[in-house]
Formats: structure tokens, C-alpha cells, sequence
């Protein structure tokens, strides 16, 4: 913080020359031009414009430099890790990130991958998972850290992110593809399940999902269920009040859970409701 404060008064007096270099060329300019001016006179005043000139170049050269030092820290590398090579193509939504500044991985693939080096410069770790939990935290960092080790190269300075379940972006894509099927069924519930997990408490991704659906639709009945996990999908569906639900499966990508472990039609036909199932939750994106 000092150094960025002692840089920002450098910026400031490079301005300050870059001024008085400019209104002082311009003084000698305008006293140059001033009638019976002696030759000694004339000559001393074009040397004072060479001379401001000059400054004003300098002070030009190291503002940029100066402002080079000062936002030269805030370089970022982005190192984006996908549960399985399904979901590389993944982007955590909202962040800008230059091409030349990203890279991918998997979890299971990451010791044959390009990583990013330490070159001084962070890394930003995003892992595009939809839950916290072991996978996503203490096996990811162990993960990354045989990985370096079987490179033989050394570890950047990692930040980690949140998972791309937490992002608030989810919702909003959500809630557009909602909108357009309320259109059709106005009187639909929205029934969410998410992958259970082993951790003493359930993850916090899929509540916090839901109620920012229930933000962006208001008077839309939004439940939430897991497999592997209670409470269940199906006896969630069970006790729904629409008729009509829309299914929405808070995974990354489609495979097998999205086969075997979702409530089916015929399900819901046995509790007397109508099923309309929506892409998974990271495809929205």
C-alpha cells in the first residue's frame, strides 16, 4: 500500500511538471513573438521552449512508466478446474479474463495439464463445481499441489473462488428460461435437485440458489430436493402443490445422474402431476 501511495504522488508531480512544462513553453512563445525582441532575448527564449519541451516529453515517458509499475500487480493468472474434462468448456459468468491469461484443467487429468507458472503474477483458482465440499476444497488443493510436484515446478500464489454453484448468475439464467415456460404452464412449480453429499451439513450452493429464485419470481413455487441425500427429490415432488413442475437439475453437465438419479414422468404421473424437464443448471450459462 505505501508503494502504490509513494507511485500515485509520483503520478501526481509528473502532472504537475507536464503543466508548468507546457505553460512555460507557451509563456516563451508568447514573449518570443513580441516586437524589437533582441537577438540574445530571442535566442534564450527558444532554448526555454526546447528545454520545456523537453520536460514535458520526460514527464510523458515516466507517467507511463509510472502508471505501468503501479497496475502491474493487478496482473492476474486464471486457472479454471472442471470436476471432469465434460465441463473445460466451462466460464465462471461475469468475469473478464484475457485468453492469453487462462488456463484448464480437470480434477482427474491435472498433472498432464498446462499450468500456470510462478512468475510473480497470482493466480485466481476457480473451481466450476456446483458444490463446496471435499472435491471442490481440500482435495482440489492437494490435487494441485502433486501436480506442481510431479512437474517439478513451483506453486504460484493461488486465491481461491467460490464454486460456480455460488454464482448469482445461475439464478438469473434460470429464471429467464423459467419465465418463458411460465408462459405456457403460468401455474407451474419449479422443483430443483441437487447432487446430495457426505458432509456433515448439506452444502449451501442449492439453498442459496433457490431463494435467489424466489427473488426473481415471486409467487413461483420453488422446491428443492437431492438424490443420494433427504430430503428426496421424488417425495419432494410428491407433495408439490402445481400440478405442473418444471424439473431443474442443479448439475454441471448431463451424464449419468441426470439419466438415473432425477425424477421421471412416470413418477409424477403417479402423484397426478406433469413433468417438464430443464437443461442442467451450468448449461443455462
Amino acid at each position: 500500500m505505501q508503494n502504490r501511495r509513494f507511485i500515485t504522488l509520483l503520478l501526481l508531480l509528473c502532472a504537475a511538471a507536464f503543466v508548468a512544462a507546457v505553460w512555460g513553453s507557451v509563456n516563451c512563445g508568447m514573449r518570443l513573438s513580441q516586437p524589437d525582441l533582441a537577438a540574445e532575448d530571442a535566442l534564450h527564449l527558444r532554448r526555454l521552449i526546447y528545454f520545456h519541451f523537453a520536460v514535458a516529453q520526460i514527464t510523458v515517458v515516466g507517467g507511463l512508466w509510472l502508471i505501468y509499475l503501479r497496475h502491474r500487480r493487478w496482473r492476474r493468472n486464471y486457472l479454471l478446474i472442471s470436476y471432469n474434462d465434460k465441463g473445460r468448456h466451462l466460464n465462471p459468468p461475469g468475469i473478464r479474463m484475457p485468453s492469453g491469461h487462462v488456463y484448464r484443467c480437470s480434477l482427474s487429468s491435472m498433472e498432464q495439464a498446462k499450468l500456470p507458472p510462478a512468475n510473480g503474477v497470482p493466480t485466481l483458482v476457480y473451481p466450476m463445481f456446483m458444490l463446496s465440499g471435499q472435491s471442490s476444497g481440500p482435495k482440489l488443493e492437494q490435487a494441485l499441489q502433486n501436480a506442481y510436484k510431479a512437474q517439478g515446478a513451483e506453486e504460484p500464489e493461488f486465491f481461491y473462488q467460490p464454486v460456480l454453484g455460488a454464482s448469482p448468475w445461475l439464478a438469473r439464467a434460470a429464471a429467464k428460461l423459467i419465465r418463458e415456460q411460465l408462459s405456457r404452464h403460468p401455474k407451474a412449480g419449479v422443483l430443483v435437485v441437487a447432487h446430495g453429499s457426505q458432509m456433515p451439513e448439506p452444502p449451501p450452493e442449492p439453498s442459496l440458489f433457490c431463494r435467489r429464485l424466489r427473488n426473481l419470481l415471486p409467487g413461483t413455487e420453488i422446491a428443492l430436493g437431492y438424490f443420494n441425500q433427504t430430503p428426496e427429490a421424488a417425495q419432494i415432488l410428491a407433495g408439490m402443490q402445481s400440478q405442473h413442475v418444471l424439473l431443474l437439475p442443479f448439475l454441471l453437465t448431463e451424464g449419468i445422474h441426470t439419466g438415473r438419479d432425477l425424477p421421471t414422468p412416470e413418477q409424477a404421473a403417479a402423484c397426478n402431476k406433469s413433468l417438464t424437464r430443464l437443461p442442467v443448471v451450468a448449461n443455462l450459462l
